[in-house]
């Protein structure tokens, strides 16, 4: 009796530090963004166009830059074969910033494009059920 009971506890202490673990991971990342002025900007753009849209799309471009440029910067390090007439290491992650850095902005602007062409299509098939007869 006592065994099962045992491990039922076992099991939840470890699936609570989980969710500790996953929360503060999550607060990093928005501190982060925070000190970096994305949310910021992102929220400031959004009141100041008056569309939440806007802030959504500068959010996704700001944070598609910011995970591009740490990104192209180690790809282009652990490449740095291909780019051989580059004699200065520090110069491959600096050109691998700013390719990684254009990646994220396509990146985030075809996650913008996808997301708004569903949602136009959710609401046309919201309206054509509305429309419907019963």
């Amino acid at each position: 009796m006592i065994f099962p009971g045992l491990i039922m506890l076992l099991v939840m202490v470890v699936l609570i530090g989980i969710g500790i673990g996953a929360g503060l991971f999550a607060c990093a990342i928005a501190a982060g963004l925070t000190m970096l002025g994305v949310i910021s900007s992102s929220v400031a753009l959004g009141f100041l166009t008056k569309r939440p849209a806007t802030a959504v799309r500068a959010l996704l471009l700001q944070c598609g830059i910011l995970a591009g440029i740490p990104a192209g910067a180690v790809t282009a390090w652990v490449g740095r074969a291909v780019l051989e007439k580059v004699d200065e290491s520090w110069m491959i992650a600096v050109y691998g910033g700013i390719g990684g850095a254009f990646a994220g902005a396509v990146l985030a602007l075809l996650l913008d494009f996808i997301f708004r062409r569903t949602h136009a299509w959710l609401e046309e098939r919201v309206k054509q059920h509305k429309s419907l007869p019963s």
